[in-house]
């Protein structure tokens, strides 16, 4: 049985911004990139990240009628992010989103401990078809 690791559905390209920079930045990001979340960190290799959803502006911002050009990421990121390793299978993927009421993950190198990924609960159900989750 050929089973399928998180390495093989991840999105490579990583889209973060610093924990300075401001949410119409990391809003005009998500926009251009056609995401719905952005990781905050220094670099690809902090183990201190967070990440901003849409839900999060609008929680954390909009709704508190916060000025989205003062605000700084690292007021409004969700911090201490649960991360899994690239070598990791799907089945253990989704299973840590379903425990932690998340839908995405992080995706770090095993070795390096450096980020190289993410997943969400998006890409896994779009390859459901091609998975075998047994």
């Amino acid at each position: 049985m050929n089973v399928v690791k998180v390495r093989d559905l991840m999105v490579r390209n990583i889209i973060f911004v610093s924990p300075e920079e401001t949410i119409v930045t990391v809003s005009r990001l998500m926009m251009e990139n056609v995401i719905g979340s952005i990781l905050v960190c220094e670099s690809l290799d902090d183990l201190n990240i967070g990440i901003i959803t849409l839900r999060d502006i609008v929680s954390r911002v909009v709704i508190e009628c916060s000025n989205p050009c003062e605000i700084k990421a690292r007021d409004v990121a969700t911090k201490n992010l649960i991360t899994i390793s690239s070598e990791e299978n799907i089945k253990a993927a989704f299973l840590l989103m379903l425990k932690h009421k998340i839908k995405r993950l992080p995706v770090r190198n095993p070795e390096s401990n450096k980020l190289v990924g993410i997943i969400s609960s998006y890409d896994i159900i779009a390859a459901f078809n091609s998975l075998n989750l047994e």
